[in-house]
């Protein structure tokens, strides 16, 4: 009898995840708990019952359809749900253990995860380029924001029809563009929010979308390009070069060692086989357990919040306590501080110009230009450029006591070039983002060389190292060969 009770419950439940999916994900934990218990008294068979009401009900809330601007944090709490349970999962199965096949088995789950977030990444970005690429082409023929987007959400139920009405809805009510991004697309992109909002300020948001279209099709260029070697292949590579290299100083080495002091009388392993047991020991045996520790925090603490920040829009009228501390550790790092401030100036450029062209003052152009989602220390020249300007100094010379570049001084340089600051701005702008692209690609093609040429060297003096003690034993048995 209490098993079909059991059952009814999880019939129940799973209506109630369509129909009231905060209750339902609210009240299950507790209802799946009590019928465990009551299984344990009664009927052992219902405990095996009880976890499904629970996960059946969570996989119901987290596939329930949604309403435009409706509260959606059971969808999202349940999606967690299922996040961490399948990770969980995965990484029993995967057998991280202390043996060669679970660390196997370890790698094949990480690029399994890597292959997940890769797609989310890649389909978070389509969909930020689908909404601005539709606010975009809806302003430029003129067309009422709100019966613009929702036309092109009419008749439609995906995830971008849905972002659209959410905007759309907003609009209607009344709130600016940018701040119905921020209630209607939350998962937009922190750089778009923040342009839309200064541009709204100094009446050119449809200039500063084409912007940002542009930006994003650059992106999408540079995404579809084929790429040499993944990021992941040199972790991969030095995984299985690190497992097999422990399978092998455990299980062969040592047979060689027995074999060469047996024929050879005093005889030691070769300096390079050496040298790899005493890596490998140190590794796996004398600070096994450190490495273990640090790998299961990497796992467990590191990966999650780098999923969660790259998942996460920045805000950049208070920036998160992660998005300060990423900003600080780039901007102070040798070859990272170059491609922050490089990109920060495409941004910050790219404003002034619009905010100049529109009428605007110096110092109502850099005021707008902090709203700008730029590195937060970049953002601090930017105001202590502004201070210096309210203080009556002259704008270049702000510009280089400031610290933000010369090229930008000589853009507001009145005795080199007298109202020739736009167009000078304009070049500037188009320098700065062509000069970015360029070091990245330049970088990248000098990195991966270096990396492969270093993986190489590393895997052939292993394979050195484990075949050199078999050549040692050959040369005894031939020169103890009496002809």
């Amino acid at each position: 009898m209490i098993v079909i009770i059991a059952i009814l419950v999880l019939a129940v439940y799973i209506y109630l995840g369509f129909k009231e999916p905060a209750i339902a994900l609210v009240t299950s934990p507790v209802v799946a708990l009590t019928i465990a218990l009551i299984g344990t008294l009664e009927n052992f068979g219902v405990v095996v019952v009880a976890p499904f009401i629970f996960f059946a009900t969570v996989i119901v809330v987290a596939m329930s359809k949604r309403e435009p601007g409706s509260e959606q944090w059971p969808q999202r709490l349940a999606k967690w749900i299922l996040i961490i349970f399948v990770f969980l999962l995965l990484l029993v199965t995967a057998g991280v253990v202390f043996s060669p096949a679970g660390a196997v088995g370890f790698v094949f789950f990480i690029l399994f995860i890597s292959s997940i977030i890769a797609f989310a990444v890649t389909s978070q970005y389509a969909t930020a380029t689908y909404i601005i690429s539709t606010l975009g082409s809806s302003m430029r023929q003129n067309l009422p924001l709100p019966m613009a987007l929702e036309s092109a959400a009419a008749g439609r139920t995906d995830s971008r029809s849905i972002t659209l009405q959410r905007i759309q809805k907003w609009l209607v009510q009344g709130y600016s563009l940018s701040e119905s991004i921020k209630r209607g697309y939350p998962k937009c992109p922190g750089h778009a929010v923040a342009m839309i909002a200064a541009a709204e300020r100094i009446d050119q948001l449809p200039l500063a979308i084409g912007a940002i279209e542009a930006d994003m099709a650059a992106k999408a260029d540079e995404r579809s390009r084929v790429r040499p070697v993944h990021p992941i292949y040199p972790v991969i590579v030095i995984c299985f070069t690190l497992f097999i290299l422990l399978s092998v100083v455990k299980f062969v080495i040592p047979q060689f060692k027995t074999v060469l002091e047996e024929m050879i009388e005093g005889a030691t392993l070769p300096f390079a086989t050496r040298l790899v047991i005493g890596i490998t020991r140190f590794i796996g045996y004398e600070y096994g357990w450190l490495i273990w520790l640090v790998l299961a925090l990497v796992v467990l603490v590191v990966v999650p919040i780098s999923i969660r920040v790259r998942f996460r829009p920045r805000r950049p009228e208070k920036p998160y306590l992660l998005s300060r501390l990423g900003d600080f550790i780039k901007w102070h790092l040798p070859v990272l501080h170059w491609f922050e401030k490089n990109y920060s100036m495409v941004q910050v450029v790219e404003l002034l110009r619009l905010s100049l062209n529109g009428g605007y003052t110096v110092n109502d152009a850099i005021d707008n230009a902090l709203g700008l989602d730029v590195n937060n220390c970049f953002r601090e020249r930017l105001k202590e450029w502004l201070e210096r300007v309210k203080r009556g100094d002259n704008i270049a010379a702000a510009v280089r006591e400031s610290k933000l570049g010369s090229a930008l001084a000589w853009a507001f340089d009145e005795q080199v070039n007298q109202s020739n600051t736009l167009s000078i701005l304009e070049t500037l702008e188009s320098f700065y983002r062509s000069n970015y692209s360029y070091y990245v690609n330049l970088a990248r093609f000098i990195m991966w060389p270096c990396v492969t040429l270093i993986m190489g060297v590393m895997v052939g003096f292993v394979v050195y190292a484990i075949f050199s003690p078999g050549i040692v034993i050959i040369s005894s048995l031939a020169e103890s060969v009496t002809p």
